[in-house]
């Protein structure tokens, strides 16, 4: 039954389930929170996208942990201060300075705050997180995006910050993992 519901097409009324009014017009600094990606668009090999904050340490970790959990590779990884990462912003019709929260770009469109973080989650390998991230989109989207935002706005002062150069994913893996996983590898 649950699966039915996670293939529903992607509608205005079924994204009123992830993001609610109040959400999008009090919690979003700019831009869109969730929508459709242009016909044009084209997940990269097939795989989902995360654009991520690449000079924020908390970010880099959870990035890692997003690789660790992911052995079948579903999910690829852009910074959004990379080149690549920019050009995904704008197609997502947000700005592309834009830092407050990491995108997700699935066959479905794209998500932001808790409802990316619960996508990602359903999407990973290890049953729990698999759980977690389907059980846990069904709380209100002002509830899960006020913890989210909470977070969100104090990850510098959670792990610090990498201003040194060009924005790091400091990767514990391989570099071909590196490579084959991270769009701006070569940036």
């Amino acid at each position: 039954e649950l699966e039915k519901f996670w293939k529903m097409p992607v509608t205005a009324g079924f994204l009123s389930l992830f993001i609610s009014p109040v959400t999008a017009g009090f919690l979003s600094p700019s831009g869109p929170l969730a929508g459709l990606m242009p016909a044009s668009f084209q997940l990269p090999q097939g795989r989902n996208v995360i654009l991520y904050d690449g000079v924020c340490n908390f970010c880099n970790r959870w990035v890692n942990f997003v690789i660790a959990n992911d052995p079948q590779g579903r999910f690829c990884f852009a910074s959004m201060q990379s080149a690549v990462g920019k050009e995904i912003l704008r197609e997502c019709g947000r700005p592309d300075n834009d830092l407050s929260t990491f995108v997700l770009v699935d066959s479905d469109g794209f998500w932001t705050q808790s409802t990316a973080a619960l996508r990602v989650a359903r999407g990973l390998k290890p049953a729990a997180l698999n759980t977690m991230g389907i059980s846990l989109l069904s709380i209100p989207p002002f509830v899960r995006d006020t913890v989210y935002r909470v977070v969100a706005d104090n990850r510098y002062s959670i792990l610090g910050r990498s201003d040194e150069g060009p924005p790091p994913c400091q990767l514990r893996d391989d570099i071909s993992t590196v490579k084959e996983r991270m769009l701006d590898f070569d940036e």
